[in-house]
């Protein structure tokens, strides 16, 4: 069986990592490629130059692909009490700021050489019978037995299914972030990120919020701040802005708002600080811009109407705010997921390539769907949120929506229920029960 992946971001090569590892004893052996379109890697990674935020449930995922992915995330990321969502049972794992590039490196690290090819574009993907062709840029054809989509929220691969039937909608709204030194902040800022390490305020319609994204901040010499924000924009205009039109939209922030690290007897800001420091000079570089694209949720995530050969996973299947802090969680948990119940059907039971596939299609479905159905509604509340002009209203978790009235929030204290079925949710345990209801319940 031969699968083709399209797209080496983290959804991609965590897919090929799940395959390789779950599918290892299949017999013949199961030939994968992996597709990207960038010309190497460095390119790929400076094209994130911002954070993100790991949850609990995402680590899990990542270290049952790869437990030194996952050690290696932890080991260079920032993790505190104020991050942390936990009840009294726990998680497991905790809640991780960590800069974009360090993520992917986590996963490319995994890799072999060989593994990934790069310079390959795709440019259609056609389900033919019992297989599927896939046309590249550069003129070549290749043909698989199944096609993974792991390319994003313009998926060419979600076109072979849907045609521009359900294509990525703008939601009005642009989210903007970075990376920059704690070295080059004032002795008062880092001295606040002792106690205030993750600090989210709000003024006009915009907000901030900044973080340690480097296990030890005291290390003047490695150790990144990451920010972000998101203004409304009607227009999607990530070609022509400028940092001065971003500084612009923040300019509430920076005049009228104090990040609640500051002290209320004197004239400093951090937030006009960090902006300053970040974007005053003028310049985009640097600058982590990204239009915000929702997809709206489809019928199902392979092509069942077909023959069930292609597959979608992560932004691709269902693209969701960036502020829900769930996509890299969820793509982990779709590659996971889908080669797990590969193993199943293809190696344990030995179904033929067909029956693998029909059945891997409708478990993904309701495996799949089923989690990603808490993630998919905050997401979509979000942005109506944000396009309603409501930006005082904050997305600072998977599920939650708080109003945080410029005050330092810890998170410890939310309610034990606001995050418990996205950062509980295990995929193993979940295929095992649905593979127990199905009357298939051979050993996974």
């Amino acid at each position: 069986m031969k699968v083709v992946i399209v797209g080496g971001g983290v959804g991609g090569i965590s897919m090929y990592l799940a395959l390789r590892k779950h599918l290892a004893a299949a017999s013949p052996p199961i030939d994968i490629t992996l597709f990207e379109s960038h010309e190497n890697i460095s390119t790929m990674v400076s094209a994130v130059n911002a954070g993100l935020c790991i949850s609990p449930n995402g680590l899990r995922a990542i270290s049952r692909i790869s437990v030194d992915a996952a050690g290696y995330i932890q080991q260079r990321g920032f993790s505190s009490e104020l991050v942390t969502f936990k009840d009294l049972r726990g998680y497991g794992m905790g809640q991780t700021m960590i800069a974009r590039d360090d993520v992917h490196d986590a996963f490319v690290r995994e890799l072999r050489p060989g593994d990934m090819t790069l310079r390959k574009k795709v440019k259609y993907v056609k389900e033919n019978g019992d297989q599927v062709e896939v046309a590249l840029e550069d003129g070549t054809m290749e043909y698989a037995d199944i096609v993974i989509g792991a390319d994003g929220v313009q998926s060419v691969v979600r076109e072979a299914i849907y045609g521009q039937r359900y294509a990525a909608q703008h939601q009005g709204y642009i989210s903007v972030g970075g990376l920059i030194s704690i070295s080059s902040l004032s002795d008062s800022f880092r001295k606040s990120l002792r106690t205030e390490a993750v600090t989210i305020t709000s003024g006009g319609n915009s907000f901030l919020g900044y973080s340690p994204c480097s296990p030890n901040i005291a290390d003047l010499t490695s150790a990144r701040l990451m920010w972000w924000s998101t203004y409304q924009a009607k227009e999607s205009p990530l070609q022509t802005i400028s940092a001065s039109t971003i500084l612009a939209q923040l300019k509430n922030l920076s005049t009228s708002s104090k990040s609640p690290a500051d002290s209320p007897t004197s004239n400093e800001n951090l937030i006009r600080e960090l902006l300053t420091l970040s974007i005053g000079d003028s310049s985009k570089s640097g600058l982590f811009v990204l239009p915000e694209y929702l997809t709206p949720p489809l019928p199902h995530w392979t092509s069942l109407s077909g023959s069930g050969r292609i597959l979608l996973l992560g932004d691709a299947a269902h693209a969701m705010s960036s502020y829900a802090s769930q996509g890299v969680a969820c793509a982990v948990e779709d590659a996971l997921t889908i080669a797990v119940l590969l193993k199943h059907y293809y190696v344990s039971h030995r179904s033929s390539v067909t029956n693998t596939l029909r059945k891997t299609g409708i478990a993904v479905g309701i495996v799949c769907f089923t989690s990603k159905g808490t993630s998919k509604l905050v997401a979509e509340s979000t942005a109506k949120l944000l396009s309603a002009d409501f930006m005082s209203v904050l997305c600072i978790s998977s599920t939650l929506l708080a109003i945080f009235p410029f005050n330092k929030l810890h998170l410890g204290q939310l309610p034990k229920s606001s995050n418990h079925t996205q950062f509980d949710y295990d995929v193993e345990s979940e295929i095992a029960k649905y593979i127990s209801k199905s009357g298939c319940d051979k050993e996974l």
